[in-house]
């Protein structure tokens, strides 16, 4: 008997092969059927009666598979096969949904209409950088300063400023805007 016969007696007799040439039709059945529900759902927003229904159908033929008589390499095999097939199914889903018209739906078009480099909230201070205005407020450090009648909250960066007092925006850090005094 030559090595290469001796070698493909063995693979016929392992777990792999008698996976799938032994496996009982409602296994079979039970799992494609899964399958299929498993893809529906991945085409499908949201996790509904498709992905459920299709997660038990896909577990319950690798019961009824080892139920009927499997060993624990089968059981390996099975797991692994159905993580595989999910992985790609959900790899050609995604690639697909992204070129296709279903990708420009309201669904899964998920932009935004404010700009990118700002929120709604934010204002931009950076038109005050080297303004001078007076402080409304005492800054401990923090206050109020009116700069030609827009009060605006400013911090003092090196120590407390009076009321009254002539302040000059030094920087400005998103909503920051930092003050010295003038002397």
């Amino acid at each position: 008997m030559s090595v290469m016969n001796l070698m493909l007696e063995t693979f016929a007799d392992s777990s792999f092969v008698r996976l799938f040439t032994e496996m009982n039709g409602w296994a079979m059945a039970l799992f494609i059927v899964g399958v299929i529900f498993c893809a529906i759902e991945m085409c499908t927003p949201g996790v509904g009666f498709f992905g459920i229904c299709g997660i038990i159908l896909v577990v319950a033929g690798i019961v009824v598979r080892m139920v009927c008589g499997g060993d624990v390499y089968m059981l390996l095999y099975m797991i692994l096969f159905a993580l595989v097939l999910f992985i790609v199914m959900f790899v050609v889903a995604s690639l697909l949904i992204r070129k296709s018209k279903l990708g420009k739906t309201a669904i899964f078009n998920v932009g935004t209409a404010v700009p990118e480099d700002k929120t709604e909230g934010t204002r931009d201070y950076a038109y005050l950088l080297g303004k001078i205005g007076v402080a409304s407020t005492i800054l401990r450090p923090c206050g109020k300063v009116n700069f030609d009648g827009e009060t605006v909250d400013v911090v003092a960066r090196d120590s407390f400023i009076d009321t009254g007092a002539s302040v000059e925006v030094v920087r400005v850090e998103g909503q920051r805007v930092v003050v010295v005094e003038i002397k």
